[in-house]
């Protein structure tokens, strides 16, 4: 098999780490980074979360920014939305050093990826003392014998490892070594060409709870959108970034793409009626907040559901609710109002949804297991389905038909009569992959009770980790 561009590069950082002198054992006694965490930074959110990359040169394309200041560039990356920096270290090869780290790290407060290429464990302790949260191991250049040895060492010293892989073969050698920061890069190792159904296929295979990056290839909020679909969390980009005319703006746009990943292990509150009660619900941890824009008593009228939407941008999925109404009077409901997902109780227009799709919003059906809907309905089209009884919101248990019972291609949300006492014996019934819940924290109808929602959001939390469906 001939080499690779990726052979070559290890093999010249084999060479400069054969001639390193220095005793890594000697240095482990440093401080252990205690900065923010890079896996709690791009796991799960109503977003796509976007790791934009500080790279002055690729080995395919040669210079990209002859006058780039790393430092001015981050700072304009975190200002367009991007949740971690990446910094290209190797000199040779990409044009950067410790010390764009170094600037990266006094420019910015976000965590930091050191993307190099680790060979050693003065790699990793390098990364530690340049003030990065995060070393990258690339599964195809290590053996399993050193990908444990680096990953142990990176966990000991406080940073998380990104595992990059480019097939299944790779994908299964991560989860053995049991990484739960995971990239596919998206470029064929040997034509250079970028293949997203190769890299979607990889995202499916890697376990639920595994925060799932995307890498290379990614030149559009299109090419997001399409990353998002395939599931991944979080994506990677340098070239888009660093050549753009404007980085804020072009960091801006691809943050903006929502995330279908985050409907697995979620949490849901409904029926929330006020900013106050939604401000409850985000800081109690509920991952995705309903508002009811149908006949319901938790009904909201479109100026207050603007502003509780306001309120809730960033900190958690933003759910408008219908049931029984047409596309006309949906598009009309939504307009002007800013929402992550749309959720219809009742018939779904396929051009509504499709239209919803196009706008990077996600689309949950609600299935009625007492009218036997669930067990027929085309899922395939949704980002979701959410399965309820015959009288949404009316707090009344059902029997919770779901995946127990049919396996679905989406995430399935439970919903009716959930509680915090009832709430874990659900999961483990169902196997679902998300939680809703409407009456059972309220004082009463749309009045939420912060003690009742608390309790709620830590014991889902629980139930769903512990099925493994976990954030």
């Amino acid at each position: 098999m001939r080499a690779t561009y990726l052979d070559d590069i290890v093999a010249w950082h084999r060479r400069r780490a054969a001639n390193d002198g220095r005793d890594w054992r000697a240095r482990l006694d440093g401080p252990a980074y205690d900065g923010p965490s890079a896996r709690a930074a791009l796991a799960g959110g109503p977003r796509v979360r976007v790791i934009a990359e500080v790279k002055r040169r690729s080995p395919s394309r040669g210079v990209l920014r002859v006058d780039l200041d790393a430092g001015e560039r981050a700072r304009d990356y975190v200002a367009g939305g991007a949740a971690m920096v990446s910094v290209l270290t190797d000199e040779p090869h990409f044009g950067g050093s410790l010390d764009d780290l170094a600037a990266v790290r006094a420019a910015v407060r976000v965590p930091l990826l050191r993307k190099d290429f680790t060979v050693s464990e003065n790699d990793v302790l390098d990364a530690r003392d340049a003030g990065a949260a995060a070393v990258l191991l690339i599964v195809a250049a290590l053996s399993d014998d050193e990908l444990g040895r680096y990953h142990a060492l990176a966990r000991r010293v406080g940073l998380d490892a990104l595992v990059e892989v480019h097939d299944e073969a790779e994908a299964a050698r991560a989860r053995d070594l049991g990484a739960t920061l995971i990239g596919v890069n998206q470029r064929d190792l040997r034509t250079f060409s970028v293949d997203p159904e190769r890299a979607a296929r990889v995202a499916a295979s890697l376990p639920v709870a595994c925060v799932r990056v995307c890498e290379s290839g990614l030149t559009t909020p299109a090419d997001v959108r399409r990353a998002a679909e395939a599931g991944f969390d979080a994506v990677l980009v340098g070239e888009a970034f660093v050549t753009a005319a404007d980085p804020v703006e072009a960091v801006r746009a691809f943050a903006g793409v929502a995330s279908r990943r985050s409907l697995t292990g979620s949490v849901k509150i409904c029926g929330v009626t006020s900013v106050e009660d939604a401000l409850v619900c985000a800081e109690a941890g509920a991952d995705a907040i309903g508002l009811i824009l149908a006949d319901s008593p938790r009904r909201v009228a479109p100026e207050r559901a603007r502003a509780i939407a306001a309120a809730l941008e960033g900190r958690a999925t933003r759910v408008a609710v219908f049931k029984d109404q047409s596309g006309e009077a949906i598009r009309a409901a939504l307009c002007g109002l800013a929402v992550d997902a749309v959720q219809v109780h009742g018939p779904l227009e396929a051009r509504l949804r499709d239209e919803l799709r196009g706008r990077g919003i996600r689309v949950i059906k609600a299935l009625s297991v007492d009218e036997g809907e669930w067990s027929s309905y085309d899922e395939r089209q949704v980002d979701a389905v959410l399965v309820d009884g015959a009288v949404p919101g009316s707090g009344r248990r059902h029997g919770y038909a779901g995946r127990a019972e049919r396996p679905f291609a989406v995430p399935v949300i439970v919903a009716g009569g959930l509680d915090a006492a009832n709430v874990a014996e659900v999961v483990e019934v169902t196997g679902a992959d998300g939680v809703d819940c409407a009456t059972g924290v309220e004082s009463t109808p749309g009045r939420k009770d912060p003690t009742k929602v608390r309790d709620f959001v830590a014991a889902a939390r629980v139930a769903l980790a512990r099925a493994g469906r976990g954030r």
